[in-house]
């Protein structure tokens, strides 16, 4: 019972890294393309 709970638990973890944009912006109330610009800002400023 424990691996089905752990293997329901990183379905969803996956699910939700997959699915980020829009659970952000449905969650946070702003467009979708604002927290795609975010996202794409901090990955440039982590590379230099």
């Amino acid at each position: 019972m424990g691996f089905f709970i752990l293997l329901v638990v990183v379905v969803v973890a996956v699910a939700a890294y997959k699915f980020r944009v829009p659970l952000i912006a449905k969650l946070t109330g702003q467009p979708q393309h604002r927290i795609q610009r975010a996202i794409e800002r901090r990955k440039e400023n982590k590379r230099r």
